[in-house]
């Protein structure tokens, strides 16, 4: 069997419907995340947790809080839990720029996102 990882829109737009879905999984977690994709189907992805409830978004809407800089492959095995974020982050695969409590805490969130 053939499986294609989604491209880098679809998974953000998967952990979207599942922001929208269950807004309970974005409590305590307030604040802007950008993620810098690098490699081949990269760009800049945010995911902005605000008053409004959380939602991810293609470019950048709002100054980052903190920002995620990460291959895309990576990005893709991690929120697949092939790859675990701290394992990512030290082994330098990972780079955290920012608040890193905040980016602690997205590790919650992004485990509450089923794919």
């Amino acid at each position: 069997m053939n499986f294609t990882k989604p491209s880098s829109i679809e998974v953000f737009e998967m952990i979207d419907a599942a922001l929208k879905h269950d807004p309970s999984i974005t409590k305590g977690k307030e604040g802007v995340y950008q993620f810098a994709l690098q490699g081949e189907d990269g760009g800049t992805y945010q995911i902005i947790i605000d008053e409004k409830g959380g939602r991810a978004v293609s470019g950048e809407e709002l100054k980052p809080t903190c920002i995620l800089v990460i291959n895309t492959e990576d990005f893709k095995d991690m929120i697949a839990k092939k790859l675990n974020p701290t394992v990512a982050f030290m082994s330098g695969k990972l780079k955290i720029k920012g608040n890193m409590g905040l980016a602690l805490k997205l590790q919650t969130l992004l485990n509450a996102v089923n794919f």
